[in-house]
């Protein structure tokens, strides 16, 4: 499933300001029953601000993990990937996690 679909979001993220977030389907394999584009928009902004290390570099492309972020009370985990050269964030899976107390 190749289908990206992109939004319009100021946020910044790890320093860098950041004007679309685009949103890979491949969470549709296994949430899709859960998850949604604009949970995960909501979701984003939840973040916004916020710094995160690096899990690997391939190329242009920055790998990382958000774990939990919050909707509703409800703890999710959004997989991403910062371009070095552009302007946007690029979410490539998200789903729901057990809450970790």
């Amino acid at each position: 499933m190749s289908v990206r679909n992109e939004y319009q979001l100021l946020i910044e993220i790890n320093g860098r300001k950041l004007t679309k977030v685009v949103i890979d389907q491949h969470y549709q394999e296994n949430h899709a029953e859960s998850i949604t584009d604009e949970l995960i928009l909501e979701l984003v902004k939840e973040i916004d601000g916020e710094v995160f290390t690096v899990d690997s570099v391939r190329g242009d492309f920055q790998y990382f993990v958000a774990e939990p972020v919050f909707n509703e009370k409800r703890p999710y985990l959004l997989v991403m990937v910062l371009c070095i050269h552009d302007d946007y964030l690029c979410v490539i899976n998200a789903f729901r996690v057990n809450r970790k107390d």
